[in-house]
C-alpha cells in the first residue's frame, strides 16, 4: 500500500475502504475520491485497478481518472509510468493524459522515451498525447527527440515502426521557439 503522508483521518479512511477488497466499499471510496482525492490516492487506485477484476469497477476508476483535473497528479501517474509494477497498464495510464487534457507537454522528453522503449500500444498511446499538445516547445528538445526517434525507427522492423514515423512527422509539425 502506498503510504500516506498526510494526517487525514477522512481521506485515510477513503484509502482504507478503497484497498479494502470489498467491492461496495471500494466503490464507496471511487466516489468519496471524486470529492475528496489527493495526488496521493493515484498509486491505491491503480494497485486496486489491478487487482480487481469487477467490470463495474474498472470503468469507475478509468471514469474518476480520465476526468482528474488536478495538476499536481502529473508527477504521481509520470511515477507510475515508471514503475515496473504498472508496467501491465502502462498504456491505461498514459492514456489518462489525452482522455483527463491533463497538461504534460513538459514532459515530452519522457514520453518519447517511454514510446521507443515499449511497445506498440505505448507508443499508440504517447502519439495520442503528443497529438494534443497546445504548447511551444524548445527547438533544440525537439530536434534531439526527432534525432532519437530516427535512430529507433532505424532499429525497428516491428509494426510500431510506422507509428514511431508518425510521431515524428507530429513532433516537427510542434510549435517551436527559436
Amino acid at each position: 500500500m502506498a503510504e500516506i503522508k498526510r494526517n487525514d483521518n477522512k481521506f485515510n479512511n477513503i484509502i482504507k475502504d478503497l484497498l479494502s477488497g470489498d467491492n461496495q466499499k471500494i466503490l464507496v471510496a471511487i466516489k468519496q475520491l471524486r470529492i475528496s482525492g489527493k495526488p496521493e490516492a493515484i498509486h491505491p487506485i491503480l494497485d486496486v485497478y489491478i487487482e480487481n477484476n469487477d467490470a463495474e469497477i474498472k470503468q469507475e476508476i478509468s471514469s474518476l481518472l480520465f476526468d482528474l483535473k488536478l495538476e499536481k497528479a502529473i508527477d504521481e501517474l509520470i511515477k507510475a509510468i515508471s514503475s515496473k509494477k504498472y508496467s501491465e497498464i502502462k498504456p491505461f495510464i498514459i492514456s489518462i493524459f489525452w482522455q483527463s487534457g491533463l497538461d504534460v507537454s513538459n514532459h515530452i522528453d519522457f514520453l518519447i522515451k517511454q514510446a521507443i522503449k515499449n511497445d506498440y500500444l505505448v507508443c499508440l498511446e504517447v502519439l495520442t498525447v503528443i497529438e494534443n499538445f497546445d504548447a511551444t516547445f524548445n527547438e533544440e528538445e525537439i530536434n534531439d527527440l526527432i534525432l532519437d526517434l530516427e535512430e529507433a525507427i532505424e532499429e525497428d522492423e516491428t509494426e510500431k515502426q510506422n507509428l514511431l514515423l508518425s510521431l515524428k512527422a507530429v513532433l516537427q509539425q510542434l510549435n517551436v521557439e527559436f
